[in-house]
């Protein structure tokens, strides 16, 4: 790498030359300006960790400068060194050493040059700020030094740098430099860079999610239908190659509707192991051993042991879990490409794009930018790979970002984890010999893009990552130590602690095992074997400050709530074998459980560490407290789920983080250690959590739970003995039949098709003799100037309360123009045009042939329509009605659109046998007031059977799809939708009144039943049009088939109670945690109403409902179009959650909030039929 530019002012450089690759290159670490500039370079980057500030401290400290001048820079692949990813806490213990070397020589060279310049030796100078000043009181700066020369010296070796003891910079606290411009919003990250000319990217993953090896990666990619996103605008290309697809359009949210739309067509997909079975699946993963220490005799001391022990530790598959799916922005170009991103390892990833495009690395420049964060490797990598594709397909920058479901699915996990030990206890109580071996699955994650255009192979390659403390820190006489290195099962890759915290946490959880059996307080048997002095004094330090009494014999507890300590030491060690030790950590940690529930809480943390110098005492405190928070989370309720071929978790619902309340409280101690080497902090003290908290719930409850995370199902069948089983089969996959109004009873009744056929075939006889169903002529389109301006505005209100537009509108068409797809039991039919074209629509229908088609439903061309257009109801409006709605529609502007053929298997697609259905079903008189009734009752009847064609919905229907006369409002279904009872058979816990009906039908909300959503969101906010007396009228017509309903006081206590006694408090299963992550913030009675509305699901009709239909539909599709703005919106799940997480939702939320009612049977079936087949 190149030294930096610099003016004719002059400037200092420390470099050495670059490493493989860079063949008369440089890589610089201190560049000093004679402005006075300082500026610092590192490989590595910021995490979160404040890198940034005690890389500053360092270079200050060493070159004598204020902290305030220096301005460090990390991780830019042309300007950084090449120090590798930024893993392994290895940044101020290992990668920041040739910086401070750096720094100091610049010091001694500044210094020599000051002695020569003033004439003096260099004892007789001192530095402040960067101005040597000699004894006589003569100084000169740095800049002056160095002005009017490039100099330019390679990095020493053998450099002395500064003595602990007179530090004045390091060591002290500082404030993170990079917290300000984070808290004021102005830190540019990388979701927020913009490029001129930059277009928008959206990818499109393959079907075998979590998965990087196997002759089908790459290789699956059978089609993709362009044609599928022709209605877009926009569009700008789809890009293919291999198993990459992409989509770049002018603006991000035609990206984004453009990847969820696009057709893709995929060879099936093998099946993963069933990592359901953890132990099972990592036993059979082919494994290598390798030895990493054998003492004394294991076998021998084993067999004479006076108590064997034998224990098997798992610890799971878990996500990195960034809040914010990942985002880069690429700008490819002959010659120099640039890449934004959020990448951990910017050299690295340099590396795997040239491969990517066939470049040369010094052609690419990484620029990377603060990010949505995580300890390890998220997808960040995957999308810049990602951006650079897209934008050399199209020539310009691109900004791609994953969707939050991309981003779960496919970010390399922290690999699972299987530890066998073998030991026991000799007659004295000691341990007799410890056999230690750990199986780690490999986790070393190809770049996706690599893989997915063939660019690498994808072969499973093994790495030896699985022994990072394995080998554990105390003195065992007989000791044995296997590290089995294996092939990935599942994508993954370096996450908090790698191996070493589930080694540890095996190594703990045995130990306390044993000093249990020995009948010795846990912390006393531990310093009987711990020979480590720094080590004896930081597990008496935090027991001192955790005020730890010894327990040699645990103590039973009594009651529900039962609380315990647990204590847990590591030294963590990290890097290629036999690797480095960074600091010193121990934990003491406080738990409550609940044996009811089987929640746990940590209640406090005390977390002791002894990082040796801290360069930055602050930070190091803040990360001790992060690496708590985490790693708490990590042990009580992080696991990665799988199904079949893929991973199941795509949002937070189905994998949990711990949340501000559940965070215990942290009681950090620091051992100054100014005298050592500073050591790596980032990842210390995360290493004996699990430990520490299994040992205090087994404090708690006298139960060992070996198989993070501690969930409460995990823990109440620890506590009630039972044997976890295995997991219930899935189902295998089912093809969904259509979303039906009515299920077709001519498959199975066929001798009840044949009577009413004869039925029908008598009526049209008669009908025959009758109804001359002759066409009626054309006309020329009528002058608008016959109808009044009153008359076409109350024609406009008419069509909103008879829903002309939702069905007559295609999803993304003209409305009105038809040619929206109506799914019946008998086939589809296509709505028409009814837009005044002469062609296509109605525009040479007279008014004679548009009443008849309102009225007979019969087409002006005499044949029959079919009574999916409700003209059953439309029949009882009045002339002046239909004359208004008539002049109305003439008044639109004409739309050329033909409508496709209807989709009608025989006998259904024969038109005459309508003229028998009519005959049988259909009554063509107007509506008949009821005198008996109030004039309001009355206009409501009219509204609601007329035009409104409310029964057409809420009344069900017999085998041949007609209206049951005698249970009108009793409930129907609509679009795959249950359309509830409206009469006193309602299942809703609090009946319908007319206030809770008004305010429904005139806002799209009821307080006491829900939210308009799916058919009925539109037809509530058409029937904004409408006046509110008609409103009103509606709300009295239809409040009347409810006579039991309360009044507003009593429907206030019972909705109070209902809400009061199902609170959803715990999350005692796999339902009950996705209702907490993915709906609780929303629907959780007494919490903000954050996008509008805070519907209570303890009132929801759709709960109460017989049926789990609506429940199921509103959960996959959202609200996407609420009835208004005001309302908010519901996000559509059916992209985050799998089937079976979907039922155990759906099953949670009927048995928490209707607990009065039975379970519904058939979820997995309903799900099937209504859960839509995926677009690719």
């Amino acid at each position: 790498m190149a030294a930096p530019a610099t003016g004719k002012q002059g400037s200092l450089s420390i470099v050495r030359p670059a490493g493989a690759g860079g063949a008369g290159m440089f890589e610089t670490f201190i560049d000093i300006t004679a402005e006075g500039a300082v500026t610092a370079f590192n490989g590595h980057v910021d995490l979160g960790t404040g890198i940034r500030t005690a890389l500053g401290q360092i270079v200050a400290e060493e070159l004598d400068v204020s902290f305030a001048r220096v301005v460090v820079v990390l991780g830019d692949t042309t300007r950084t060194p090449n120090q590798g990813a930024t893993i392994a806490s290895e940044t101020i213990q290992i990668t920041a050493v040739p910086l401070r070397k750096a720094a100091a020589q610049a010091r001694h060279f500044l210094l020599q040059r000051a002695a020569e310049r003033l004439e003096l030796r260099v004892e007789e100078l001192s530095i402040e700020d960067g101005l040597v000043r000699g004894k006589d009181n003569r100084s000169v700066s740095y800049g002056e030094l160095i002005a009017g020369e490039t100099i330019r010296l390679e990095l020493a070796e053998d450099v002395p740098v500064k003595p602990a003891s007179a530090y004045g910079i390091v060591g002290r606290s500082q404030p993170r430099v990079d917290l300000p411009a984070k808290a004021t919003g102005e830190l540019v990250y990388v979701h927020d860079v913009r490029v001129p000319g930059m277009l928008h990217g959206r990818v499109v993953r393959p079907p075998y999610a979590g998965v990087d090896a196997g002759p089908f990666v790459g290789t699956s990619l059978l089609a993709i239908d362009e044609s599928s996103i022709r209605d877009i605008p926009g569009i700008v290309k789809v890009v293919r190659i291999g198993d990459f697809v992409g989509v770049v359009a002018e603006r991000e949210e035609n990206a984004i509707k453009a990847a969820a739309q696009l057709k893709v067509s995929w060879k099936p997909v093998p099946a993963l192991p069933d990592l359901e079975q953890l132990e099972k699946a990592l036993r059979a993963n082919p494994a290598q051993p390798r030895t990493l220490i054998d003492k004394g005799n294991v076998d021998s001391a084993i067999a004479s042991a006076a108590k064997p022990m034998q224990r098997t530790y798992t610890w799971p598959y878990q996500m990195h879990g960034s809040i914010g799916p990942s985002c880069a922005v690429a700008d490819y170009g002959d010659g120099a490409s640039r890449v934004w991103s959020g990448t951990q390892n910017p050299h690295m990833l340099r590396g795997d794009l040239a491969l990517l495009i066939e470049r040369p690395e010094a052609e690419i420049e990484v620029i990377r930018l603060e990010a949505a964060g995580c300890y390890g490797r998220n997808c960040a990598d995957d999308v810049s790979a990602d951006a650079l594709l897209l934008s050399r397909a199209v020539g310009r920058p691109v900004r791609v970002q994953l969707t939050r479901e991309q981003e779960h699915l496919w970010e390399p996990k922290g690999t699972a984890q299987l530890m066998d030990v073998n030991g026991g206890l000799d007659a004295d109580g000691n341990p007799a010999a410890y056999d230690f071996a750990t199986r780690y699955p490999s986790n070393g994650a190809p770049t996706l893009a690599l893989l997915l255009t063939g660019k690498v192979e994808p072969t499973p390659a093994v790495f030896e990552m699985g022994d990072r403390t394995a080998i554990p820190p105390y003195d065992y006489e007989h000791m044995r130590v296997v590290a089995n290195d294996m092939p990935p099962i599942v994508r993954a890759s370096w996450i908090r602690g790698v191996s070493a915290l589930p080694n540890t946490f095996a190594h703990e959880s045995y130990i306390d095992e044993l000093a249990t059996e020995a009948g010795v307080d846990p912390i006393e048997y531990r310093l009987r074997y711990l020979k480590d002095p720094r080590a004896v004094d930081l597990v008496n330090a935090v027991a001192e400050r955790a005020g730890w009494r010894p327990r040699p014999v645990r103590q039973e507890k009594d009651g529900e709530i039962v609380h315990g300590r647990g204590f847990a030491y590591a030294l963590y060690v990290h890097s290629k074998f036999p690797g480095y030790g960074a600091a010193w950590s121990a934990w003491i940690a406080d738990v409550s459980v609940n044996k009811a529930t089987g929640d746990v809480s940590v209640t406090r943390v005390v977390a002791g560490q002894d990082s040796g110098l801290m360069i930055n005492p602050e930070g190091v405190r803040h990360q001790i407290e992060g690496n708590v928070i985490q790693s708490t989370s990590r042990a009580l309720m992080e696991e990665v789920p799988f199904e079949r071929t893929t991973v199941a978790a795509r949002e937070w619902g189905a994998y949990p983080i711990i949340k501000f309340p559940d965070v215990p409280r942290i009681d950090v101690l620091m051992l100054p250690r100014p005298d050592q080497p500073p050591l790596g902090v980032g990842e210390s003290a995360s290493v004996p959590s699990a430990a520490a908290i299994a040992n205090a719930i087994f404090d708690a409850t006298g139960v060992r739970f070996r198989d993070p995370p501690f969930t409460p199902e995990r823990i109440l069948r620890g506590l009630r003995g039972d044997v976890p089983g295995a997991a219930e089969a899935l189902p295998p996959p089912s093809i969904a039949p259509a979303s039906d109004k009515w299920k077709n009873p001519f498959a199975v009744r066929p001798g009840v098709f044949a009577g009413l056929a004869a039925a029908c075939a008598t009526a049209i006889a008669i009908g025959t003799a009758a109804l001359p169903w002759r066409a009626i002529a054309p006309i020329t389109r009528p002058d608008l100037s016959v109808f009044s301006a009153a008359t076409i505005s109350r024609g406009q209100q008419l069509a909103a309360l008879g829903d002309c537009m939702v069905c007559h509108t295609a999803v993304g068409g003209v409305i009105n123009a038809g040619g929206r797809a109506l799914e019946t039991p008998f086939g589809v039919i296509y709505s028409t045009n009814i837009t005044p074209d002469e062609a296509t629509g109605i525009g040479n229908w007279s008014y004679p042939a548009f009443e008849r088609a309102m009225r007979e439903g019969i087409h002006r061309d005499g044949k029959h329509l079919y009574p999916a257009f409700p003209y059953t109801h439309y029949a009882k409006a009045t002339d002046a009605d239909l004359q208004a709605l008539y002049a109305y529609l003439m008044a639109q502007d004409p739309v050329r659109a033909e409508t496709p053929a209807n989709k009608l298997a025989f006998p259904f697609n024969q038109r005459p046998l309508l003229a028998g259905w009519n005959a049988l079903f259909h009554s063509s008189q107007t509506f008949r007031a009821d005198p008996s009734k109030s004039e309001v009752w009355n206009r409501g009847a009219y509204l609601v059977e007329g035009l409104g064609h409310c029964g057409a919905c809420h009344t069900p229907r017999n085998e041949l799809g007609a209206e049951i006369a005698n249970r009108y409002l009793a409930g129907g279904s609509a679009e795959g939708w249950e359309a509830p009872a409206l009469t006193s058979l309602s299942r809703a816990p609090i009946p319908w009144s007319e206030g809770e009906l008004y305010t429904y039908l005139r806002t799209g909300e009821s307080r006491f039943h829900g939210i308009a959503a799916g058919p009925m969101a539109p037809v509530v906010k058409e029937l904004k049009a409408l006046p509110d007396q008609d409103i009103r009228a509606m709300a009295v017509y239809l409040a009347s088939f409810n006579e039991g309903a309360s009044d507003q006081r009593a429907a206030d206590a019972l909705a109070a109670r209902l809400e009061s006694t199902t609170l959803s408090i715990t999350a005692a299963s796999q339902g009950a945690r996705i209702y907490q992550g993915a709906c609780a913030v929303c629907h959780e009675v007494g919490g903000p109403a954050l996008f509008g509305s805070r519907p209570s699901l303890s009132l929801n009709s759709n709960v109460h409902s017989d049926i789990p239909d609506n429940l199921i539909q509103v959960i996959l599709h959202g609200i996407a179009a609420p009835v208004s703005p005001d309302l908010g919106y519901m996000p559509a799940f059916r992209d985050s959650l799998s089937d079976r997480q979907l039922a155990e939702l759906v099953g949670y939320i009927r048995r928490q909030f209707a607990p009065g009612k039975p379970a519904w049977n058939g979820i997995d079936a309903a799900i099937s039929r209504l859960k839509p087949a995926p677009v690719h």
